[in-house]
């Protein structure tokens, strides 16, 4: 199989790997927002998104159980999808206020099985590609998962306001006929053997190394706090400097994740001509200059063209990021567990921007968001310091030992 065609693979499944859940926390509360509900209950109904947060834990599931008639990962992969597309076909005969507690109920089981799939797709990368191929490939996942997410929201929000609730779910079915129509020409390679004792213990594996562990809990969260803490409040800080909802729709929606796609495109041929350690300081430095440029916005005296600049460039630090550390969590996953593994370590990413969320407006009503802005820049540039610290002595395996601790 040449690299284009794994690549093509890759690109597709993570195509639709955020439909469920952007849809879910940006269009769908966008929408009843719009219907009158109020907004604290919009903000109890984002705590289901938890759901989709804890999908670490069904990680030893995907990796001990599969069809080797359909390949192991694959199986799972054209099974979530089927089951999505039949989930979204469903909420598509539904009407969001008046059967708005079945509404949730199925939103509820697009995020178990969006979990699922995610899962299985993590799994399924790790065994595609080889180390030197790791940061293209990611590249082009962070690429496809931003289309997803600009599916998933802008495009979701900018179909329903033309052709209402029934054509814009069906829209996003839709587009999962294309992972179908390729994974229908693709062949998974033959799984590693799996010791079927093991299930939940795997989910220890990624913390049986030190330098692993650091990894996940010390590194993945430092580097990443001062981007999710800016990005938490970008919203709110550009309507109290006066931009009107469609504004911010367009600059956060749509032009932010197609900046992410050319970011995520452009760090993975970076990683791939110059390693793990050389792209990590360059992001870390965009990042806080990135960051930097938001101070303007943030006293609500920006000029919207520089505005729009500076969360621009937050989007790419954003993309180039994540694809920095999928890289590395690749390199350090098992393939018996490679479901598991990278799932436990980009968990974390998920969780922390759930907990900035929450504590992002919080600190910002508290300290100010001039304040805020600026400590995200010096904690980027710690980040920075620790990650590329961390990465001088990571050394890559072509293929890690199936059973031996990571690391």
């Amino acid at each position: 199989m040449t690299l284009r065609h794994r690549l093509t693979v890759i690109g597709s499944l993570f195509l639709v790997s955020d439909i469920g859940y952007s849809f879910f926390f940006a269009a769908l509360g966008t929408i009843l927002l719009g219907k009158g509900v109020s907004l604290q209950s919009v903000a109890l109904i984002n705590l289901l998104g938890v759901i989709y947060f804890a999908r670490f834990l069904i990680g030893p599931v995907v990796d001990r159980y599969g069809a080797a008639r359909f390949g192991h990962y694959r199986g799972w992969l054209i099974g979530t999808q089927l089951a999505l597309i039949a989930s979204l076909l469903v909420l598509a005969v539904l009407d969001p206020m008046a059967d708005l507690p079945v509404v949730l109920l199925v939103m509820t089981v697009v995020l178990i099985i969006s979990a699922f799939h995610d899962t299985a797709v993590n799994g399924l990368s790790v065994g595609l590609l080889s180390a030197a191929e790791r940061g293209l490939a990611n590249g082009v996942q962070v690429g496809a998962a931003s289309l997803s997410i600009l599916i998933g929201s802008g495009g979701a929000l900018l179909l329903y306001a033309s052709a209402g609730w029934a054509v814009t779910l069906i829209a996003l079915a839709a587009v999962f006929g294309l992972p179908l129509a390729v994974l229908a020409r693709f062949t998974e390679p033959a799984s590693p053997s799996r010791d079927r004792a093991v299930l939940w213990r795997a989910l220890a594996g990624p913390f049986r190394s030190r330098r692993t562990a650091a990894w996940i809990v010390l590194v993945v969260p430092f580097a990443a706090l001062g981007l999710y803490l800016a990005t938490a409040v970008q919203s709110a800080m550009l309507l109290a400097a006066g931009w009107g909802m469609e504004r911010i729709a367009l600059t956060q929606y749509t032009l932010a994740p197609i900046a992410g796609m050319a970011a995520g495109l452009a760090t993975g041929t970076m990683i791939t001509r110059w390693g793990r350690r050389r792209p990590v300081i360059v992001i870390g430095v965009w990042s806080a200059i990135a960051l930097a440029a938001l101070l303007p916005l943030s006293t609500g005296t920006g000029h919207p063209a520089l505005a729009t600049a500076a969360i621009l460039a937050v989007a790419i630090a954003y993309s180039a990021l994540a694809t920095w550390i999928y890289t590395i969590a690749m390199d350090l996953a098992r393939p018996a567990t490679a479901a598991t593994d990278v799932t436990v370590q980009i968990s974390v990413l998920g969780v922390l921007r759930m907990l900035a969320g929450a504590a992002g407006l919080t600190l910002a009503g508290t300290v100010g968001y001039p304040r805020l802005i600026a400590a995200c820049v010096l904690l980027s540039l710690a980040g920075t310091a620790v990650a590329a610290g961390w990465a001088r002595q990571h050394t890559i395996a072509a293929r890690p030992n199936a059973t031996s601790p990571i690391g």
